[in-house]
């Protein structure tokens, strides 16, 4: 698992592994878009990594990506 990341961040990161946008993850996590947004750009910073592709591929390396697609429901309660 990325370390440094909040919970939350690491929400928005494994949906971006899923190829979410920012609007299906807001919605998914029922945030405004534009708190998705600093959140993603907060995950970028924190990985190091200039895009959301390069995001997604550190969450598969890291095991946060299953092969299912993600659930109906958040990956945590925060």
């Amino acid at each position: 698992m990325p370390d440094g990341l909040t919970p939350r961040e690491r929400d928005v990161l494994t949906l971006l592994g899923h190829a979410l946008s920012n609007t299906q993850i807001a919605r998914r996590l029922h945030i405004e878009e534009s708190t998705v947004k600093t959140h993603v750009q907060s995950v970028l910073t924190k990985l190091g990594v200039r895009t959301r592709v390069q995001a997604a591929l550190l969450a598969s390396h890291a095991g946060l990506v299953n092969g299912s697609g993600p659930t109906d429901t958040p990956p945590t309660a925060s």
